[in-house]
């Protein structure tokens, strides 16, 4: 490991409070000075292995092996046929600063140039990978291209362009692919909506008198597919769909690539639990008809608080009180220790509630049996966790990172942007 000297000869201790932001600056100098003497030794090294000797070492000619590099010229590729040409001189924008690098040029025996590309900085990047990150990092976090901008004028005293950042924010991995490695019991599925900007076909102009295509706000649904392992707590994201509503057709998209990756019953698909939407709903019955459907009791709880029926007046404390008392009640249906007591107990509840909140008793026998289903795997499977198998509360929180960043964002320019804005969320959640 090389061992970096400072020397801050040049600060003037008696400088006040200039003193610490004058050794500060220094340092930074230093640093600068041996990245770019890292780097630019790397380069020089990558060469010597593509080329299969060191500088003033002589080739051999009978060699024939091949390399990745080819002769603009002639087309060969052929590794005893290149030479080193000398450097050419760049500035490269890294998270250090403004490096000057020398980049190694090769030329072919028949006097062409070698394109080759080198592992630590591509032909003809100027932004470093380091930057990149730290602008998808930013993007996690909600932060504005200007502001983005900003930060990195500060840090590194140059400017770059909007455009540029943007591209850089992009470059991310947009889906998934490849065959699962393990199928997850149960499967939960969920939607968010955001709203993106699309071209309404009109023209204006801006303050300055520049042509501007004019936008219009549409609404975009992100449908999310998380696996979950209940009998160790286990979970992963599955894939996501980038869809204009939760129809049929857009849920199916995202189930069938799924199945072509594996998901199936034969491989251990046992159950999905969701919210209830009805498309969701028709493409499970076209796709999986033999495989059981879970309704979130969450969601179905949030219905029935939305369905009870206040008395004329009832003060704000004796309506919560209402409203707590008869949720708290349906809650525990879903506690029981089997099916047959959560009937007993639904009978009950039922007839203590079916004069006075007829809505809330319509609402919550509505789809029950599709409510209940988790008791029939609970029977099968005892040991697995029913937390796993009630509600898509793991998949809310995973999407609160989702909303946190859609709202920061108020709406997505293009949807690519939203994709890769979505992509950055939920990637470190995919298994390797």
């Amino acid at each position: 490991m090389r061992k970096i000297q400072l020397r801050t000869g040049g600060v003037n201790w008696g400088n006040g409070q200039g003193t610490v932001r004058t050794f500060i600056e220094e340092i930074e100098q230093q640093v600068q000075r041996e990245v770019e003497r890292a780097m630019n030794d790397v380069l020089v090294e990558e060469v010597d292995r593509l080329l299969g000797r060191e500088p003033y070492q002589r080739r051999e000619t009978r060699s024939g092996r091949r390399i990745s590099g080819q002769c603009c010229r002639c087309g060969s590729q052929r590794q005893q046929g290149f030479v080193r040409n000398g450097y050419r001189q760049r500035q490269v924008v890294t998270r250090w600063g403004v490096l000057d690098i020398d980049y190694p040029r090769l030329r072919c025996g028949c006097g062409g140039s070698v394109a080759v590309t080198l592992e630590m900085l591509a032909p003809y990047q100027r932004v470093w990978d380091d930057i990149s990150e730290q602008v998808q990092h930013w993007g996690e976090l909600g932060l504005s291209l200007r502001q983005m901008q900003s930060e990195l004028g500060t840090m590194l005293h140059t400017s770059l362009g909007l455009r540029t950042l943007n591209e850089r924010l992009q470059q991310v991995k947009m889906t998934v692919q490849g065959e699962l490695k393990a199928v997850p019991p149960v499967v939960m599925l969920d939607a968010l909506w955001v709203t993106v900007l699309v071209p309404s076909g009109q023209v204006r102009e801006d303050g300055q008198g520049r042509r501007r295509s004019h936008k219009r706000k549409v609404k975009r649904c992100v449908l999310v597919a998380l696996g979950v392992w209940p009998q160790t707590g286990a979970w992963e994201v599955l894939d996501w769909e980038l869809a204009p509503s939760e129809d049929q057709a857009s849920w199916e998209r995202l189930l069938v690539r799924l199945e072509t990756r594996g998901l199936y019953a034969e491989r251990g698909l046992y159950l999905f639990l969701h919210d209830g939407g009805k498309g969701l709903e028709a493409a499970l019955r076209f796709l999986f008809p033999l495989v059981r459907r879970q309704r979130c009791v969450f969601h179905k709880l949030r219905n029935l608080w939305q369905a009870i029926l206040i008395p004329d007046g009832f003060s704000a404390e004796q309506a919560r009180r209402l409203r707590t008392q008869i949720v708290r009640q349906a809650a525990a249906l879903f506690r029981a220790p089997d099916e047959a007591a959560a009937q007993t107990a639904l009978h009950a509840f039922c007839s203590t509630w079916i004069d006075s909140q007829p809505a809330v008793v319509t609402t919550l026998q509505r789809d029950l049996p599709d409510t209940f289903q988790f008791y029939a795997v609970l029977a099968r499977f005892p040991r697995w966790r029913s937390a796993s198998l009630r509600t898509t509360s793991l998949l809310e929180r995973l999407n609160r990172a989702l909303r946190r960043l859609f709202r920061a964002a108020a709406a997505y320019h293009s949807e690519r942007g939203l994709a890769a804005a979505t992509a950055r969320v939920l990637l470190p959640y995919v298994a390797r």
